[in-house]
């Protein structure tokens, strides 16, 4: 295999940086990109990083030695030299997920906005006025554009949002947690929960829990992402579902066109996202 990959000058390899593989988004992800890749005889270097900005750097520098013929990544940052500095080596590149703005890259993503419009809105037809968001960083898109969704239902409904009830966290069961905390121990408590990602969902409804907080009596909860766990859990939760796997094999065909073709325009394709109603938000 080496050497017919130094004979044709092209290493058969794709490296793939995902920000957090144990997340069920992820993993589905990758399920999606490797059924994909092996079906056209290509493998993959899978690489996590923690969102960790340093260990994305370190992990992009090990894929350049090992001669990748083109990159996923699920950016953990603002990485954008070190994206550049590879791009200009003439490794195509596939963004997932989480859209920079720097790059003339193909993008997948699901439609963030229009997802947390759908959540929001979901709960504001049920009567809820005080509705926080639990986002993640709004230096990455997938933050900021479930944001801006969660804001423009507010503006198109004329409701005023509060800036106590919106909490800023880090796409991690811990921030979910904690975020969780300040919203239900401040003065000005929510009646409903948006909550833009699955870990930060596990973590705050811990919190609600372990405080045996009603849901969806005391507070109502919707959630971005739609893990399994999330029908199981009493009450399950509504939740704002992605086509992770889909996604998976559409940006692994963005890459492989991208190899074939060795374009240098930029794409970006939106996945819709479903609304799954289930009792957490009062239905």
């Amino acid at each position: 295999m080496i050497a017919k990959s130094l004979r044709l000058k092209e290493s058969r390899l794709i490296g793939l940086l995902i920000s957090d593989v144990a997340n069920s988004f992820f993993s589905s992800v990758v399920r999606g990109i490797e059924y994909e890749l092996a079906a056209n005889n290509y493998h993959v270097l899978l690489c996590n990083t923690d969102s960790n900005v340093e260990k994305e750097r370190e992990y992009l520098e090990t894929l350049i030695g090992k001669r990748i013929d083109g990159l996923i990544v699920s950016s953990a940052g603002n990485s954008g030299d070190y994206f550049r500095s590879l791009q200009q080596t003439g490794v195509p590149i596939v963004f997932l997920n989480r859209c920079p703005p720097f790059m003339n890259c193909d993008v997948i993503m699901s439609n963030n906005i229009s997802g947390a419009y759908s959540a929001t809105e979901h709960l504001i037809r049920h009567g809820y006025r005080k509705i926080a968001i639990i986002t993640g960083e709004p230096t990455i898109s997938t933050g900021k554009d479930r944001l801006t969704g969660y804001m423009r239902a507010h503006e198109d409904y004329g409701i005023q949002v509060h800036e106590d009830l919106i909490k800023e966290g880090r796409f991690d069961t811990e921030s979910g947690y904690l975020m969780m905390k300040e919203l239900m121990e401040q003065e000005k408590k929510p009646d409903a929960v948006f909550i833009s990602n699955n870990s930060m969902t596990l973590g705050g409804y811990k919190y609600l829990k372990e405080k045996g907080i009603r849901i969806p009596d005391q507070v109502a909860l919707v959630a971005f992402d739609d893990p399994e766990w999330a029908e199981l859990v009493d009450p399950p939760i509504t939740a704002v579902r992605q086509q992770s796997y889909e996604l998976g094999v559409q940006a692994a065909r963005l890459i492989l066109d991208s190899i074939k073709d060795k374009k240098n325009n930029r794409d970006i394709m939106y996945m819709d996202t479903t609304l799954i109603v289930r009792q957490s938000c009062g239905c």
